[in-house]
């Protein structure tokens, strides 16, 4: 439903866990970098406002990568023998959108592209508010994961949409850790960890301050009290 082609997302995630909010080597799932863009970032929380942005979309980079384009993540994230697999899984899903787009012309109707195509512009808002609070306005370049990977208290229907990833300091630090197990982990290593936010508006609060503060300041970036 994100159209996120499986290929590029593990290898890219690969190196997302291993060197988060890095610069170099460059973490290509980190969306909003310094200095902060306001309009892409308050894009992201407006259905179909991704289609003004469709050349920062993932699936205009699906179709670089079906047509042989060879784009930055692939050069650094995908070892070379997977480069060929890349493009195949790309040009899969493109035939899978243009079959879809042809059946909808055929049939004259709009469920077709309702259901598989469009998820990922019109969800976009839901997938992005849980999505930009795992790491956003925190520090960059550091390797302990306390520092650039932030936990939040969903409520249990949040929780369940996010699949547990709430807790996702514990994930990036444990990544093996199956999602319904992260609370347990979360409580075992509590006293470890920087302070949870509380709720999506306990994670805002110091999200969207931090970015305005970031477009003047690239340097600037929360405060955490991480224990020693």
């Amino acid at each position: 439903m994100s159209n996120f082609e499986p290929v590029r997302w593990r290898w890219s995630h690969f190196k997302h866990h291993g060197h988060t909010a890095f610069d170099d080597p460059h973490d290509f799932e980190i969306v909003i970098r310094k200095p902060t863009d306001l309009f892409f970032f308050f894009s992201h929380f407006i259905p179909f406002a991704s289609i003004l942005i469709f050349h920062k979309s993932p699936q205009f980079e699906t179709i670089k990568h079906a047509i042989g384009i060879k784009t930055n993540v692939i050069k650094q994230c995908i070892p070379l023998k997977e480069h060929l697999k890349c493009q195949y899984s790309a040009m899969i899903h493109v035939f899978i959108w243009i079959i879809i787009i042809l059946i909808s012309i055929f049939y004259q109707t709009w469920l077709p592209i309702l259901y598989i195509i469009l998820p990922g512009f019109y969800g976009q808002s839901l997938i992005s508010l849980f999505g930009l609070m795992q790491h956003t306005g925190l520090q960059e370049n550091i390797k302990d994961h306390r520092f650039s990977t932030r936990t939040v208290y969903l409520n249990p229907i949040f929780s369940f949409l996010y699949w547990h990833m709430e807790y996702h300091t514990e994930h990036h630090m444990f990544p093996t850790v199956p999602s319904y197990n992260l609370s347990k982990l979360h409580l075992a290593i509590k006293d470890q960890m920087p302070p949870a936010r509380k709720g999506l508006l306990g994670a805002y609060k110091e999200i969207i301050p931090a970015i305005f503060k970031q477009v003047n300041d690239p340097n600037y970036k929360i405060k955490l009290k991480v224990p020693l």
